[in-house]
């Protein structure tokens, strides 16, 4: 891959800038491993947020960097690939490409665009049916089902791809705190709390709710959707064809595997090991491997194992303490709500760069400490910054959902922030109201 003309300077600045960082002292109680690591987790999230390359070959170096930096060695560095996330969202192509194969997805597309008159109705649509799923499964299996319905509903209804995408994105990542299952930052928070389902429901179910009317008006103030779906795109359902056998066994395949997916806390299968099961089935029954390698892109999951590489890399050197520590020390916050949503805030910002459950990893630890320190037993100051880590809407590496939009191609860089402030306005003052509550 060649660095276009205009990115070489950014990238000399980038290489100047990790030896000027290097060469600097490692601040007070911080090792030089640490040092190191937060270098490391500077450079990246500049890259990231420039696109100065793309962006799986910026989690590439991330890798690369780590043992010659000598914050990891190689196998450390290599280890976040073995990540349940990672797997989850192999999980969710290989489900996902069923659809595309068998044609569901458009089937799927015409009946949402049949109830839909307008942009404006459909765009509420897909947040609430993104939504829904992405409680009762990944959130990133969500997307990858929703995608490529979405897609063909805006390319049969002319409708705006990128309002579309990225009202499926972030759905996905608002809708995923609402039950257990939804997203791994929930299970982490869940764990350390020694809570369970229902415990998690209570309160995350209520936030998402809230936060996803104020998703809606986010995307209505930006995108302004008003077109009228023609009569002659609705017209094309009365000619669907039958389902076919095909189709048959992809419906029971995501059928089942959805079941096992709300049923998990039952019978503890894994998550990342239901959809697994599921894709198998799909091999077996639906599609070849030549098929899946045409219609999967493969650079998401480079980009989120080098996400969890570098938060890994912060949590084992100390660096991911210093900075909780530091920034708990520069705010002076004593009281547990101010606690709670300054942490929020800081959540908020590092994973934009760094994926959410690698994030909720490395603050889960830090945030029990911090109740044990202050002597309170108030859950939110667990439970609201691992809540943030989920409201991802300026970044693509934030996410799953964020990434896997933005490898569409439809979507990019600016779009994203240009749409995403608006809900991460309303995510931060839903966030303190909440802090209030819990």
């Amino acid at each position: 891959m060649r660095v276009p003309e205009k990115n070489k300077s950014l990238v000399w600045a980038v290489i100047a800038m990790i030896f000027l960082l290097i060469i600097l002292p490692q601040p007070a109680g911080l090792t030089l491993q640490g040092w190191r690591a937060i270098v490391l987790f500077l450079v990246i999230v500049v890259m990231w947020a420039t696109e100065v390359v793309p962006l799986p070959v910026t989690a590439i170096l991330a890798l690369v960097l780590q043992p010659i930096l000598g914050v990891a060695d190689t196998g450390q560095a290599l280890s976040a690939f073995g990540s349940s996330a990672v797997f989850l969202i192999l999980a969710g192509f290989l489900l996902g490409a069923g659809l595309v194969k068998t044609h569901l997805d458009k089937r799927i597309a015409y009946r949402a665009i049949r109830m839909s008159r307008n942009s404006g109705v459909a765009l509420l649509g897909v947040i609430l049916v993104t939504a829904f799923l992405s409680m009762l499964m990944s959130n990133t299996a969500t997307v990858l089902l929703m995608l490529p319905i979405v897609i063909t509903l805006c390319r049969k209804a002319g409708l705006n791809m990128k309002a579309f995408l990225l009202a499926t994105a972030y759905a996905a990542n608002v809708g995923g705190v609402g039950m257990l299952v939804g997203t791994p930052p929930n299970v982490i928070a869940a764990e350390a709390l020694g809570w369970g389902f229902f415990e998690w429901m209570l309160v995350g179910l209520p936030f998402a709710l809230m936060m996803l009317p104020l998703l809606y008006i986010s995307l209505l103030i930006v995108y302004r959707p008003h077109r009228v779906i023609h009569r002659d795109v609705l017209e094309r359902l009365e000619h669907l064809e039958p389902m076919s056998h095909a189709e048959k066994r992809c419906v029971g395949i995501i059928l089942a595997t959805l079941f096992l997916w709300v049923t998990s806390p039952i019978h503890g299968i894994p998550a990342a090991a239901v959809g697994l099961i599921g894709g198998f089935l799909m091999f077996l029954l639906v599609y070849d491997w030549r098929f899946l390698e045409r219609h999967t892109n493969w650079g998401v999951i480079i980009l989120i194992g080098g996400a969890i590489s570098v938060a890994n890399a912060l949590s084992s050197t100390g660096a991911a303490e210093w900075m909780a520590h530091g920034f708990l020390a520069a705010t002076g916050l004593t009281n547990p709500v101010l606690i709670a949503f300054g942490f929020a805030v800081l959540a908020i910002v590092i994973t934009q760069a760094i994926q959410n459950t690698a994030t909720s990893g490395m603050l889960a630890p830090i945030l029990v400490g911090v109740m044990s320190g202050l002597g309170v037993s108030s859950p939110g100051i667990l439970v609201i910054p691992v809540i943030a880590s989920s409201m991802t809407f300026l970044l693509p590496p934030g996410t799953a959902p964020n990434a896997i939009v933005h490898g569409t191609g439809h979507v990019s860089n600016r779009d994203m922030l240009r749409a995403g402030i608006l809900p991460t306005m309303f995510a931060l003052v839903l966030l303190l109201f909440y802090s209030f509550f819990i």
